[in-house]
């Protein structure tokens, strides 16, 4: 019976020490992801999280996780008043290509009464990728990366 509870006193002990190491990885792709955007152009920042996916090695539940710290980290680091939607989906791209998802960037834009509206979401296979809501739909799409559905190879200087 003491074996039993010390086994289960370790697996608690391992099952926190994973979520503190996911959270932490989570807010330094986070943070690497913001100095990156104050230093180079979108598609060089893409470049550099780009990972050659290897199909077949989806996680779901850990995909989950990871979507869930980039939001929390986000909701107490906003990037920016209008929303977070721009360095969530670079967060999650990173994440999800090195998880093996082929999931593809978007960036779009929508007119509304006096001015355009920007949104950033993710898509895998044609259908949005842990973005909540349907408002992706209302945007039309003026990027894409990869373009062609394959990782650029292009290098920050």
């Amino acid at each position: 019976m003491r074996e039993c509870i010390e086994g289960c006193r370790e697996l608690v002990e391992i099952r926190h020490v994973k979520k503190y190491w996911t959270m932490l990885r989570v807010g330094l792709v986070v943070s690497w992801i913001r100095l990156l955007l104050r230093r180079h152009s979108l598609p060089l920042v893409l470049a550099q999280l780009d990972s050659p996916w290897t199909p077949d090695r989806y996680n779901e539940a850990a995909m989950e996780d990871f979507v869930y710290y980039v939001d929390r980290w986000l909701q107490l680091f906003p990037y920016n008043k209008k929303g977070n939607c721009f360095p969530r989906a670079l967060a999650i791209y990173w994440f999800a290509r090195r998880g093996g998802y082929p999931v593809r960037f978007h960036c779009g834009v929508r007119k509304e009464i006096s001015n355009l509206n920007g949104h950033a979401w993710l898509m895998l296979h044609g259908e949005p990728f842990h973005e909540a809501g349907h408002q992706w739909k209302s945007f039309t799409v003026t990027f894409s990366h990869p373009a062609s559905g394959k990782a650029m190879s292009l290098q920050l200087p």
